[in-house]
């Protein structure tokens, strides 16, 4: 990656304090940093997206990962009506990592290496999480240091199989790498693998400490939609070397009616409990309601049991929109970046308790909700843990401190007129931070934590059909303060051609080509950030 050396960003700095709060009780944003490396390059050189963030326990320092194209030629320009101007250049790297030591002020970064050695190039959607190391006795222990793992879609190049999750270990923090390795065990040829999510079981009473688990959803590559998706789990006791044999946890007989099996993440708790989260019947028409649900193993990930449910949900619009003329995405009206309301879970290191938080459009208005248990079954509900006013909530993420301190982090999008409610181009989102401290009956108000506001139609899939933020974002809790990244828009500019070209696929032109954005757009379009935000207690 260019500019893979030291590079000093500035901070801007902050004072502000959440609404509600008294001077200097509240959580306070200390500063926003933008982590990534492209500074000035046209797209999609300048385009990142579904950030993911972890800290060392031991040493404090902060391991970020995100789709970074950076490595992608600049766009070649099309003649032929709806095709990319921009695709993907074959065999470029995407799963790029930041590091940062010095508590999030400046960060350097590069590519994960080593996917030729499994034929494949890294294709991102990172999920990283940090774990004790394995002494040389066989048994993990913090005080043989810690291993921050990294997983990433692992894309076929040349082309001879399907899509899989690979995993990378570092010893030092992000400094160095491993070669990655193949931890999915699911069909290679007529399936592909997506949306993984690992998590290390850090309990220090838990008979199976310093395992590694993986969640992912695997993909019928000829089936319509998400019909026959199915959802599994695998373990690593060597610190991501093997894998066993994937244990499927969901279903996987659903289409439009029954709706569909929509993808989640993992966690493990204080004692060892593994617990798988999804949306159940997402976006069904009615027959079932759209249901968080977990599945629970008490014996390491060999056996789960039947999926248990949270609460019902209701999702962003799936269908009825403009941008239905392209595919079929849940979306946030004002905007026709693509969102999910599928559950995000997080462990407390200070006891069995299991949070999970998830996005909700019931009565129109989107927020963040949640849950909690000490044992994966018995669910008790948070209620709306947080809510913007003209604002609708998106990307939800969470972690807990060492102390038991619930930091969620989530994105906001102000709401459209109600005559008008796909109008894009004018709505602006902004990342907000909450938190429960040990005690607390009830979370802080949402605090403002981006510094300035994103436009999404900055934004842009390669194809330039719509906009694109990615999937979600994510924050790491620590002792002292949260650490929150997303998906920023603040530096990127809209394009009147690109706007322009939007309308007329939305309309359901079949001659319309796309605009080169490299040579009618501003030199700004496109470029989405890593920023992180600091967030004292």
């Amino acid at each position: 990656m260019r500019g893979a050396g030291k590079a000093l960003l500035a901070i801007a700095a902050l004072v502000a304090v959440a609404a509600g709060s008294p001077a200097g009780r509240g959580p306070k944003v200390i500063a926003n940093v933008n982590i990534d490396l492209d500074h000035g390059l046209l797209f999609p050189q300048n385009k990142q997206n579904e950030p993911s963030i972890t800290r060392d326990p031991l040493t404090g320092a902060l391991i970020a990962g995100a789709n970074d194209e950076i490595s992608l030629d600049l766009c070649r320009g099309t003649t032929a009506p709806l095709a990319s101007p921009c695709p993907f250049t074959p065999g470029r790297p995407i799963s790029a990592f930041y590091r940062s030591t010095d508590g999030g002020a400046t960060w350097t970064g590069g590519y994960l290496p080593g996917f030729d050695t499994i034929g494949r190039r890294s294709g991102g959607d990172p999920s990283l999480d940090a774990g004790p190391r394995r002494c040389d006795s066989g048994i993990f222990s913090w005080s043989c240091g810690a291993v921050v793992y990294y997983a990433s879609l692992a894309d076929p190049y040349p082309e001879f199989g399907g899509e899989q999750i690979a995993v990378s270990r570092s010893y030092d923090d992000g400094g160095s790498w491993s070669n990655p390795v193949e931890a999915t065990s699911t069909d290679r040829k007529s399936d592909f693998d997506d949306h993984e999510w690992i998590a290390v079981d850090r309990g220090a009473t838990s008979a199976h400490f310093g395992r590694l688990y993986l969640f992912w959803a695997d993909y019928c590559n000829n089936c319509l939609g998400n019909g026959r998706v199915k959802l599994y789990l695998a373990h690593s006791d060597d610190e991501g070397r093997r894998w066993s044999q994937a244990v499927q946890v969901s279903g996987a007989a659903f289409n439009l009616v029954q709706g569909q099996t929509e993808t989640g993440q993992v966690a493990v708790s204080y004692d060892g409990t593994v617990e798988a989260f999804w949306t159940l019947h997402a976006d069904s028409k009615g027959k079932y309601p759209s249901t968080q649900v977990v599945v629970v193993s008490k014996d390491g990930g060999d056996t789960f049991s039947a999926p248990i449910r949270i609460a019902d949900v209701v999702d962003y619009p799936l269908m009825g929109t403009p941008f239905d003329a392209v595919d079929l995405y849940n979306r946030v009206p004002g905007m026709s970046a693509r969102v999910d309301c599928y559950p995000h879970p997080a462990s407390d290191p200070s006891s069995t308790r299991v949070y999970v938080v998830w996005c909700d459009f019931a009565g129109g208005v989107g927020v963040v909700k949640g849950a909690v248990s000490a044992d994966g079954v018995n669910w008790t509900t948070l209620g709306t843990v947080a809510a913007v006013s003209g604002r609708n909530a998106f990307f939800p993420a969470i972690d807990v401190s060492s102390t038991g301190l619930v930091a969620v982090a989530f994105d906001a999008l102000t709401t459209p007129p109600d005559n008008d409610p796909w109008q894009t181009g004018t709505q602006v989102y902004d990342s907000y931070y909450v938190e429960l401290k040990p005690g607390a009956s009830s979370f802080t108000a949402p605090l403002r934590v981006s510094a300035a506001s994103s436009n999404p139609d900055a934004s842009s899939y390669n194809n330039l059909m719509e906009q694109f933020l990615g999937d979600y974002i994510d924050v790491a809790a620590g002792p002292d303060s949260a650490y929150v990244i997303w998906t920023d828009a603040r530096d990127a500019d809209r394009c009147d051609a690109v706007d322009a070209y939007r309308a007329a696929v939305y309309a359901g032109s079949k001659t319309a080509v796309a605009p080169n954005p490299d040579k009618v757009c501003p030199a700004s379009f496109g470029n989405t950030d890593s920023v992180v935000g600091i967030v004292s207690y």
